[in-house]
């Protein structure tokens, strides 16, 4: 469907969004549609719905047209294209530790910068999250939909949020599935999340040593073991067969595969011992594969456009970081308080540093007079971690925060009995969990 690029203009430049549709299985008990967003930013709504659409709960699958969408900016929605090969960018190392480092690393954050003013400086000023709010409303307009029922995952709870924010009276139901706080400021948003993964590694690393059963046990001293292949393959990276084209596990790679590793908890630390264990007997295929998944790489020289929509998205988003001198200084906090991965995940927002489009300053959103709103926390998520959960759930009045006794990044759908027939209960019948109910 076809929106404004700036809905502020009357009669201005379009840009079109791609939409997809499963309908409703029971078309006499169907209630609307239930509009998704999985997350990122930068991930695609399409095919999200295309890959799980079909293996929601089933009370879902009969009740609701289940939608996805990708928003401004991602996939095939006037997507942001910078630039093609990644790899160079991965290349740099993430966590750098010498002058010579540093210097690769803002050389090709500065150039993946330039390349997206220069090829997408009609779109970038437009791509705030509170634009596609709006954008969303217009989607619920065309599907015949009186009032939004949403799902938001992880970046899809700040869209939730805003939606709420702008039309709180289009609101039926809002399902905040691990939350974004939009109040906080950039450094406390970096080293929260740098920590949220650092614990959650820690936590391996201790059980492994625990457990003969682990793969990476390593004699009982699983950490030790993990810092000194890091360091390691950071000095030398590791030859990679596999891919049908020659490839190299670097450091940069290496944090990125755990990274990704750990937004599923506990469930990946039986993976997670054998990858690691693999990497170190020098095998990194599979440790590799799961850096390529979590950057949207394709194949040599070619790339989905997720990391560079992050970019864009998350940038304009704000919260703004400053310059790259008080990036540095965020990334010292961060790797004081995590210093396994504290440096590349600050990192991984670098080039917001570097932005041509100002960010937004951070804000709380209330959705004011909105019907209730369901948020849901996983204790020990390492990618949004509780706190925010917490802190979103205060700030929109009409929520209800339901605290998730898990460790993986968001909850529904994902084995949980309870919040499966929480959610449920909440879209269909409209029925908001008791306060004070934990899963």
């Amino acid at each position: 469907m076809t929106v404004p690029l700036d809905d502020t203009v009357a009669d201005g430049p379009t840009i079109d969004l791609s939409l997809v549709r499963y309908r409703a299985l029971d078309q006499k008990r169907r209630i609307g549609s239930l509009l998704v967003n999985p997350g990122g930013p930068g991930a695609s709504g399409v095919d999200y719905v295309l890959a799980v659409g079909q293996s929601l709960p089933d009370e879902i699958q009969q009740r609701f047209d289940i939608v996805g969408f990708d928003p401004r900016g991602v996939g095939e929605s006037a997507p942001v294209d910078c630039i093609d090969d990644l790899d160079p960018l991965f290349d740099a190392e993430w966590a750098p530790d010498n002058a010579r480092e540093r210097r690769d690393l803002v050389a090709e954050i500065s150039r993946l910068v330039d390349a997206c003013e220069r090829n997408n400086a009609d779109i970038l000023p437009f791509l705030q999250t509170e634009r596609t709010a709006r954008d969303l409303d217009l989607i619920r307009i065309a599907l015949g939909d009186s009032k939004l029922t949403y799902l938001g995952f992880s970046y899809g709870t700040y869209l939730g949020a805003w939606y709420a924010e702008q039309f709180p009276g289009n609101v039926r139901a809002l399902v905040l599935d691990g939350p974004l706080d939009p109040a906080l400021d950039a450094a406390t948003v970096q080293v929260q999340q740098a920590v949220g993964f650092e614990k959650l590694l820690d936590g391996f690393l201790e059980d492994c040593s625990h457990r003969l059963e682990c793969a990476f046990h390593r004699d009982g001293k699983a950490a030790e073991a993990y810092d000194q292949l890091r360091a390691r393959i950071g000095a030398v990276p590791l030859e990679v067969d596999g891919f049908g084209e020659p490839r190299m596990l670097n450091g940069t790679q290496f944090d990125l595969g755990v990274t990704s590793l750990l937004y599923d908890g506990r469930a990946s630390w039986e993976e997670l011992g054998q990858t690691l264990n693999a990497v170190d007997e020098g095998d990194g295929e599979d440790l590799l594969y799961s850096a390529d998944l979590y950057t949207g790489r394709i194949s040599a020289g070619s790339y989905d456009n997720s990391l560079e929509a992050f970019i864009a998205i998350g940038c304009v988003d704000g919260p703004p970081v400053g310059d790259v001198a008080n990036m540095r200084s965020i990334e010292r906090a961060a790797a004081e308080e995590a210093p396994r991965v504290g440096r590349p995940i600050v990192n991984g927002s670098l080039a917001c540093a570097l932005w041509p489009v100002a960010a937004q300053e951070p804000r709380a959103l209330h959705g004011t007079g909105a019907a209730p709103i369901l948020v849901l926390g996983a204790r020990k998520d390492p990618a949004t971690p509780f706190v925010w959960a917490r802190g979103l759930a205060s700030e929109l009045e009409s929520a209800t925060l339901v605290p998730v006794r898990s460790s993986s990044h968001t909850s529904f759908d994902s084995g949980n009995v309870c919040v499966d027939e929480a959610v449920i209960r909440y879209l269909v019948d409209l029925e908001v969990p008791a306060r004070g109910t934990r899963c």
